[in-house]
């Protein structure tokens, strides 16, 4: 946005920065220029998007302009806009991001709702009191949380093999108010369970090699290869987490995944041969198979 700087007889208000904004991202291949650039003018300006519209002649100042370069020059690079903000909305609730963790997707609200809606059918003086949950690669933290706030019932582990994701979803934790019911863990899959659960939930790396190389850009570059990549197949993280899951839930508890559309049925199947029952794909708000649902046999 030098160009920006540059041009003295043009008085900056916000109508005029978001009109060059959109102009100078499309122009850079950047999806969703409206929106992107609404965002990073708020943040710059301090305030909340819809205030762009109440006061659209409103001058920037040199300080606000500057800021906004820096934030225009990330968007133009191809960082994503919840990156750049540093948050992210899931199911109605905001969570903080960095680059050590996975952006929420509407997807994962889709495996979120999966677990709610089997929790609903279990009859009510069957209900576990409190529910046992365990979120296995927790990331941002945003599925434990969710989990907790919808399910007040509910102690939840977030377990995660990455240091650094550990503490964005404790000061996601901290933020939401359940540091009381989510206890953060680190180590690998299951291995810091010390007690079965009646809930595995789990959005682990699910890209194969091939599927790597075709993804986005704007994915590839800026989340966390960690979090992302599962060899060959997609499956390298998959497999043994089904394969430790049946040893760690209570009789008739459930596991459920998130997993490539590709794969939904090969998962199930590894479910049925680790000895859990009623394996089930479920689709995402994209009519995507994107989730595998299975239950530990009652006793």
């Amino acid at each position: 946005m030098h160009a920006m700087s540059s041009m003295s007889d043009v008085t900056w208000t916000t109508r005029a920065l978001l009109e060059w904004i959109e102009s100078h991202l499309e122009a850079r291949g950047v999806d969703g220029v409206k929106v992107v650039a609404r965002h990073l003018v708020a943040e710059a300006l301090g305030c909340d998007v819809m205030d762009l519209f109440t006061d659209p002649d409103r001058p920037a100042s040199e300080e606000e302009r500057a800021s906004l370069r820096r934030l225009v020059a990330r968007a133009s690079a191809g960082e994503p806009l919840q990156q750049i903000l540093g948050r992210s909305g899931f199911m109605l609730r905001d969570f903080k991001v960095t680059s050590d963790v996975l952006v929420p997707r509407d997807a994962t609200e889709s495996l979120v709702r999966a677990v709610m809606t089997f929790t609903r059918g279990v009859d009510p003086e069957d209900r576990p009191q409190p529910w046992r949950i365990a979120d296995v690669g927790t990331g941002s933290g945003c599925i434990a949380i969710t989990l907790a706030l919808e399910l007040e019932q509910s102690q939840v582990k977030a377990i995660d093999c990455s240091e650094a994701a550990l503490a964005v979803a404790g000061a996601n934790i901290e933020r939401h108010g359940v540091a009381d019911r989510v206890e953060v863990l680190h180590g690998n899959l299951l291995e810091p369970l010390q007690a079965p659960q009646h809930i595995i939930v789990s959005n682990p790396p699910y890209i194969s090699d091939a599927r790597w190389e075709q993804l986005d850009p704007i994915v590839r570059d800026h989340d966390p290869e960690l979090a992302l990549r599962a060899g060959v197949d997609g499956l390298d993280v998959v497999r043994p987490l089904i394969g430790a899951a049946p040893d760690l839930l209570e009789a008739g508890g459930l596991l459920a995944l998130e997993v490539d559309d590709w794969h939904t049925d090969q998962v199930a199947e590894l479910c049925t041969k680790a000895g859990l029952v009623n394996a089930r794909v479920l689709k995402d708000a994209w009519g995507d198979d994107r989730c595998v649902l299975a239950e530990a046999p009652l006793d």
